[in-house]
C-alpha cells in the first residue's frame, strides 16, 4: 500500500519537471517588474489537530512550477506520524497575490483504513530570502467527511 503510493506520488512530482528555467518577471501592483522563480521546491513540517490524525507531526515535500506569474500546479507528498501513519498526496492549484498564496489541492489520503479522496484548501505568506523563502502556511484537509486543520511551515528553494 505504501510502495505504491509513494511510487504514485514521485510521479506526481517528476510531472512539472519537464521544463526548467530559472527566473521570470511579474509585475506587482504599482506596476513596476521584478523576478520570481518559475519553479520552487520544499520541505514542509508542521503538525495536525487531534480529531482524525492525532495532533501528530507531520512531514512533506512540495514542488510548484509557476505557468504564469500568478498561478501554478504542483504536487506534494506528506506523511503524518502518529499511531497510524497518514500518507497524502495532491495536485495544488495555485494563486499568488505578492507574496501571499493560496491553493485548492485534490489528491488522496492513505492510511491503514484505506485510501480516501481528500481536497486540500490552504494559504501562506512567503518571505524571500534570496533563492530561499520561508512560509507558514495553514491548511484544511477535506477527507472522509472530516475537516482536518495542517499548520506548519515550509522551505523553501527557488530556481
Amino acid at each position: 500500500m505504501i510502495g505504491n503510493l509513494l511510487s504514485k506520488s514521485l510521479l506526481i512530482l517528476s510531472l512539472p519537471l519537464l521544463s526548467l528555467s530559472s527566473t521570470a518577471e511579474q509585475h506587482d501592483p504599482e506596476g513596476t517588474p521584478h523576478e520570481y522563480h518559475k519553479n520552487m521546491i520544499a520541505g514542509f513540517i508542521g503538525a495536525t489537530t487531534p480529531e482524525r490524525r492525532k495532533a501528530s507531526p507531520a512531514f512533506g515535500i512540495e514542488y510548484e512550477r509557476r505557468i504564469w506569474a500568478r498561478f501554478g500546479i504542483g504536487a506534494l507528498a506528506e506523511y503524518t506520524a502518529g499511531h497510524e501513519g497518514f500518507w497524502i498526496a495532491a495536485v495544488p492549484f495555485a494563486l499568488h497575490n505578492g507574496p501571499w498564496k493560496f491553493y485548492v489541492a485534490p489528491g488522496f489520503e492513505d492510511s491503514s483504513e484505506g485510501t480516501k479522496p481528500l481536497l486540500r484548501l490552504g494559504g501562506e505568506y512567503g518571505f524571500e530570502v534570496g533563492r530561499w523563502e520561508i512560509s507558514p502556511q495553514i491548511d484544511v484537509d477535506f477527507v472522509d467527511g472530516n475537516q482536518v486543520l495542517v499548520m506548519g511551515v515550509t522551505f523553501g528553494l527557488g530556481f
